[in-house]
């Protein structure tokens, strides 16, 4: 088995049912999977915890140990989208700590992909804040993780319908981390233009193609097959993390986009696809999706090219 899938029930204990970022969202993924033939050929792994030292490699430690102690005595809203109770902080690190976990085994051999089905969320939280449903930045702390263990180059795509502000704000003088974004724009949370291209030693590392409201399969498709092939091939990275959010789907209640499934297995396919030419590693993190049922076709669809790559 080559694919694992990295999940623990803590992530079903940050939990607002009439939020659209819920637990069910996991829980109707975790039935497609387990319904699918792809059941036995792959791993389910149960992740460990993010050290305070891992994630602080990403966000302030007063940040951190300000979300503790919010969760700590009930929680409430960190803004105005973003819930959190009593076990999100658990939560929240056991997030960071999936893609940490994928990590570390795949560099012991263990795996050559993984799917990391976690909540809350990651691709919007900055530096010292949280917002648009997400606390702690997963697939930025997976960077970071992977430069650690020796995948010096890493190349993050984020296919999400709203732009990833917060990774692109941390590695945005990096050049070491590359970040590929296609996202509905002017959309939230407001960033994502094309001139935003990186900074100082960053600059030409980030990569943005906003898209407007209605685009559809063809268009995505044609921008995989070019703009993201390319400039893959041209950072020729070590490795290739996924911020995977399926709310670019035609039926998401959040997301403007017109993609269909099958546009959004071909594109998933087409990112697989490429860090297989390379022979890397590849990593996915769940980010947005809203409509149960699509989001886990996506995400199965996702793991299923992972399977076959």
């Amino acid at each position: 088995m080559k694919t694992a899938l990295y999940y623990d029930d803590i992530y079903l204990l940050h939990d607002e049912p009439k939020h659209p970022e819920n637990a069910n969202r996991l829980k109707t993924a975790l039935k497609y999977i387990n319904d699918s033939n792809i059941r036995n050929l792959i791993s389910f792994e149960k992740p460990k915890k993010a050290s305070v030292e891992d994630v602080s490699k990403i966000h302030d430690i007063y940040y951190i140990q300000e979300i503790y102690e919010f969760c700590k005595k009930g929680g409430g809203y960190l803004d105005p989208d973003t819930y959190a109770n009593e076990h999100s902080y658990d939560a929240a690190m056991f997030a960071a700590g999936a893609i940490i976990s994928a990590l570390e085994d795949i560099k012991n051999g263990k795996f050559e992909a993984a799917f990391c089905l976690v909540r809350p969320p990651g691709h919007h939280a900055e530096y010292a804040k949280a917002m648009g449903f997400c606390i702690f930045n997963n697939v930025a702390i997976g960077a970071r993780k992977a430069q650690s263990l020796g995948y010096k180059k890493v190349y993050i795509a984020d296919f999400d319908v709203h732009h990833p502000n917060g990774t692109q704000h941390t590695f945005y003088e990096d050049g070491s981390v590359f970040l590929f974004s296609t996202h509905c724009y002017p959309y939230y949370p407001g960033t994502g233009k094309e001139d935003e291209r990186g900074f100082k030693e960053g600059l030409g590392a980030t990569l943005n193609v906003p898209l407007k409201a209605g685009t559809g399969d063809d268009t995505y498709i044609e921008v995989y097959n070019t703009k993201f092939l390319e400039s893959f091939r041209a950072f020729k990275p070590d490795i290739l993390l996924i911020s995977a959010g399926y709310d670019l789907h035609e039926d998401d209640p959040l997301g403007p986009m017109r993609v269909s499934s099958n546009g959004i297995k071909e594109i998933t396919n087409i990112i697989i696809k490429a860090a297989k030419e390379l022979s890397i590693p590849v990593v996915a993190t769940l980010e947005g999706g809203y409509n149960y049922n699509a989001t886990a076709k996506g995400i199965l669809d996702t793991i299923t090219n992972m399977v076959n790559a």
